[in-house]
């Protein structure tokens, strides 16, 4: 017990409820496992340095890097509603060109995602779809944390300094059991589909078709984030085409009124 000024005796921090969770994170990514009754998750965006320095804070559940804001995006969530002891997401680190995928979380937490278009509402990177997770794990997310902007803060200090704050102000677990959403289980549904008469498989087997149905649901990720990533250079070839025509267009208007 501390000391206040005068000689009074502090009063001890009362300690916050904290869930066990078992099955965490549940989607694979570029990011380390901290403590698990963490209060915070930390997103680096594309400053990889940051993350091990930071991963010692004992309130760092997760850190790792976020490079796209769809697919990156998506895993940051999902492994966030997984763990209700995660009250609060920092996103620091060097904004992402292209993707400005900083500045799609922001967009995402103050204004959710459109749910016809799955796009993130007045997101400003250039695809940022939100295709893998429903509704309710977007709404999960949004209500379960408080999201710390700081984008383009690369000063270990200052971020620690804020980890520090935020975890002087944990509530504790968040109310709902964690969110278990896995993109994986309806390929394991087909799979089931396709084999009727198995009863029960060898324990060999069972773990080998769990393997690989994670083998599986990784390359859909790899094959979705690079179709999504080479969308961000399409869109940039097509607006440097339009722009070349375009300026093409006004040298041959200028060159027929000079004739007339």
């Amino acid at each position: 017990m501390g000391q206040k000024e005068g000689g009074e005796t502090a009063e001890p921090k009362p300690k916050v409820n904290k869930v066990p969770v078992s099955e965490w994170p549940v989607a694979p990514g570029d990011y380390y496992v901290g403590n698990p009754e963490g209060c915070v998750a930390v997103v680096t965006l594309a400053s990889a340095a940051l993350i091990k320095p930071l991963l010692e804070n004992r309130n760092v559940a997760l850190c790792g890097e976020c490079k796209t804001e769809n697919v990156g995006i998506e895993k940051v969530i999902l492994n966030t509603i997984s763990n209700p002891n995660i009250r609060f997401v920092v996103v620091c680190g060097t904004e992402v060109a292209g993707h400005v995928t900083g500045g799609c979380f922001k967009a995402l937490w103050e204004f959710g995602v459109d749910p016809e278009t799955k796009k993130i509402i007045k997101a400003p990177g250039a695809i940022p779809y939100i295709e893998a997770v429903p509704p309710e794990g977007v709404e999960r997310f949004r209500k379960q944390v408080q999201m710390a902007a700081m984008v383009d803060v690369e000063d270990l200090g200052v971020i620690l300094a804020k980890i520090e704050e935020l975890a002087a102000q944990d509530p504790g677990a968040f109310g709902e059991p964690p969110m278990i959403i896995k993109i994986a289980e309806k390929v394991e549904e087909k799979a089931a589909v396709r084999i009727p008469l198995m009863v029960s498989l060898p324990p060999a087997v069972d773990s080998m078709r769990k393997v690989v149905g994670d083998v599986e649901y990784k390359v859909r990720l790899l094959t979705r984030e690079r179709r999504l990533t080479m969308g961000v250079y399409s869109t940039r070839h097509l607006g440097f085409a339009l722009g070349f025509f375009a300026a093409l267009g006004t040298l041959f208007l200028l060159l027929l009124a000079g004739l007339g």
